[in-house]
């Protein structure tokens, strides 16, 4: 029972802190740029889907971690560049719909 409740509490902690970083993301978007980002889920998805498929390589987990960390970023900033950035004076809810139309894109390429 004690092992069941240790691993619980580690589980719940990683969980939660995942969760916190996703929450810190969209807060850091939104309060920089005034735009709510419905692609973030996306990105984290990004992310932890090319992680995985570089340690399926062979490659150690730091340097997966990196690579992967670098292309979510680099994607985010091209997102940022060719679809945000000129729409820098329309409404909310035209970003609105670019972000969701980012993270239709990004979840169909994930398939």
């Amino acid at each position: 029972m004690p092992e069941q409740l240790f691993q619980f509490l580690v589980t719940g902690i990683t969980i939660g802190s995942l969760y916190a970083l996703v929450g810190l993301g969209f807060a850091l978007i939104y309060n920089a740029s005034d735009v709510v980002n419905f692609a973030q889920g996306e990105f984290v998805m990004l992310g932890a889907m090319t992680a995985i498929a570089l340690l399926n390589a062979g490659l150690p987990l730091l340097v997966a971690a990196v690579i992967a960390t670098l292309l979510t970023v680099g994607v985010g900033l091209l997102l940022e560049r060719f679809a945000i950035e000129p729409a820098a004076g329309a409404s909310v809810v035209t970003t609105i719909i670019i972000t969701i139309g980012a993270a239709i894109f990004l979840r169909g390429v994930a398939l």
